[in-house]
């Protein structure tokens, strides 16, 4: 699949993406709980934020997502809210200076299958960069259709445990799943509704019980309507669409799904 001909890939992070630098950068300890840590993420689409930086005094130590700390409920159920961010940070703690070119922070999305990375000024972190921010960002001046980079939906029936559909999410490296009920509309269920779930009071109360996981079903969670995408409509246009917050991802009729992964990795990085 040829690449989206985008010349910012060439240009640096701060030429790209300025308004990245107008933010606070979000970062914990490592000694910080799980709870603040997970509600971090949990309310990301309000705050606008796809990972954590965790700082050991001035120094970048490691990043956390969604599926680190999914990863640590599946092996520790019923009390993962005790332990910290060090114990499920990845130690990749790779800082691109923002004088770099978009595409070493892209290589190290795609090495580290963790679309979000520290962004330094003269060796210290300023700042971070997301898949989102990249589509705020570039100017899609090509009408790609949006259908050639999407994926392979996946779903779940609605009575699925909150075990299976966590681990599948795991297996298949996925943040969205589709949630089917019969004959009627499908709903939408992705990690930071989980996060939100198992944050709250219900959410603890029922994970700590004998059944944990499985004893909640994925429509009892706060699911999501999908969006849908036209058939011809362009990587561009759904590029647009995905920089909204509120817009995990995109649906098409025809049983596939497009995220932001797919339009930046697959559409700019080839």
């Amino acid at each position: 699949m040829n690449r989206l001909p985008i010349s910012a890939l060439d240009s640096t992070i701060s030429d790209t993406t300025p308004h990245i630098f107008k933010r606070p950068i979000l970062s914990v300890i490592p000694s910080d709980s799980l709870l603040q840590v997970g509600t971090f993420l949990a309310i990301g689409p309000q705050i606008y934020v796809d990972g954590l930086v965790v700082f050991d005094g001035s120094e970048p130590v490691g990043r956390i997502g969604g599926s680190h700390i999914i990863q640590h409920i599946l092996q520790h159920e019923r009390d993962w809210f005790h332990f910290t961010a060090s114990d499920i940070m990845s130690h990749e703690s790779s800082v691109v200076d923002a004088s770099k070119p978009l595409t070493v922070a892209l290589d190290i999305f795609w090495r580290t299958r963790f679309a979000f990375v520290p962004v330094g000024i003269g060796g210290k972190v300023m700042t971070t960069l997301s898949l989102r921010d990249i589509l705020r960002a570039v100017d899609f001046k090509v009408d790609l259709p949006a259908e050639k980079l999407a994926s392979q939906l996946v779903s779940v029936d609605h009575m699925t445990t909150l075990r299976s559909a966590l681990e599948l999410m795991l297996t298949r490296g996925i943040r969205n799943l589709v949630v089917t009920n019969g004959q009627e509309s499908l709903r939408l269920l992705n990690d930071r509704k989980i996060l939100e779930f198992l944050l709250s009071h219900e959410g603890r109360l029922t994970t700590a019980g004998p059944n944990g996981l499985d004893s909640v079903r994925v429509n009892q969670l706060d699911l999501l309507n999908p969006r849908y995408l036209k058939k011809e409509a362009s990587a561009r246009i759904a590029a647009g669409y995905l920089s909204e917050i509120s817009t995990p991802c995109l649906l098409f009729e025809e049983n596939k799904i497009i995220t932001p992964w797919d339009i930046v990795m697959k559409g700019m990085r080839g």
